[in-house]
Order: C-alpha cells, then sequence, then structure tokens
C-alpha cells in the first residue's frame, strides 16, 4: 500500500507528427496568407480551424473573433449580421439555404455569386476536404462585375446608335460570318 507503480509508455510518434503537423499549419499559413481569396476552412465538427488573412480582409471580422473558431453557422450569422452576405426574405428560408449551401459544399457543388447592399460582389464556392471538412473561398469579383456591366451598357449603346440609322447596315467578319447588323 505504500509502493508506487510507474509506467511509460513511447510517445516519440505522436511527438514526431505533433511537430509535422505544426510544420505543416505553418506552411500553409504562409502560403495562403498571400492570396487575395479569403479561405476559411471548418472541420467535421463544421468550427473554424483554419482561415488566411484575405478572410479577415474582406468580412471586416476580427482576428480575436476567428481565433474563437466559431461554428459554420455562428460565422454565417456573423456575415449576416454585418451585411456580408445577401439579405434573405424570410429567416426560415434563410436557414434553409445555409443547411442546403453545407450540403452542396460537402459534395462540391457549391458556387454562388453574392451581390451585397455595398456593391460589392463575392463569388463564394465550398469545396470538401479530407475527413469531412469543408473549404470555403471568397473570391471579390466587384471590378469584373463592374466592368462586365460598363462593357454591356456600351454594346447596348452602340447598338441603339446602329438602330437608329436611316440606312441598312451590315458588318462582317473576315470569314464571312455577320457579326453586327442594324434593325
Amino acid at each position: 500500500e505504500d509502493r508506487t507503480l510507474y509506467t511509460a509508455v513511447p510517445v516519440d510518434t505522436a511527438v514526431q507528427t505533433e511537430g509535422q503537423l505544426r510544420d505543416l499549419t505553418q506552411t500553409l499559413t504562409n502560403t495562403f496568407s498571400h492570396l487575395t481569396t479569403g479561405l476559411a476552412v471548418f472541420s467535421r465538427t463544421r468550427r473554424l480551424t483554419f482561415h488566411n488573412p484575405a478572410l479577415a480582409d474582406l468580412t471586416g471580422l476580427s482576428s480575436e473573433y476567428f481565433e474563437r473558431s466559431p461554428s459554420l453557422m455562428e460565422f454565417l450569422d456573423k456575415l449576416r449580421d454585418n451585411q456580408m452576405m445577401p439579405e434573405p426574405k424570410d429567416y426560415k428560408s434563410w436557414r434553409q439555404n445555409v443547411a442546403a449551401l453545407e450540403s452542396q459544399a460537402a459534395d462540391g457543388t457549391f458556387e454562388e455569386v453574392w451581390t451585397l447592399a455595398s456593391q460589392t460582389t463575392y463569388r463564394v464556392k465550398g469545396r470538401p476536404l479530407p475527413d469531412g471538412a469543408i473549404a470555403y473561398f471568397f473570391e471579390d469579383i466587384s471590378s469584373e462585375v463592374s466592368l462586365s456591366r460598363r462593357f454591356r451598357a456600351e454594346i447596348e449603346t452602340g447598338q441603339s446608335v446602329l438602330d437608329s440609322l436611316d440606312e441598312a447596315l451590315a458588318v462582317f467578319a473576315h470569314d464571312g460570318r455577320l457579326i453586327m447588323s442594324n434593325s
């Protein structure tokens, strides 16, 4: 009764694995820190396990918020509260859309364009990762959308000018295809 029994188990492999995991995390952090696309990785339990600085820049969320490892639902609620995602017509349908967002991302099929009230436009993609984790990518495509709208407006203006002419006008490409005409 006054004796103590001590046992030991070699943990060299566990220590090496932890070191390798730390090194891999550091490598990924360094790699993804230079991207302009925001990255959020949620574990299979849907807790935030990794994000890059671009995500904080795009969403305006603080590093303290990310350090708390919010759940996917908490993260999306925060984006909604901060008007960083399109406002749904009603909360019930929004919750259903979030469930669809999660299941589609797990299948690798989630991709949406979010146009915000601030005139910012994001392309949001969800992709499955090993072990049931999900990665979300947030890309600011506002300048592309704006350029596309301006280009479309210029084309429509040009077509309106051509249509206002009294003379018939047809433009053919070098291979003989009709590429433009007026009404």
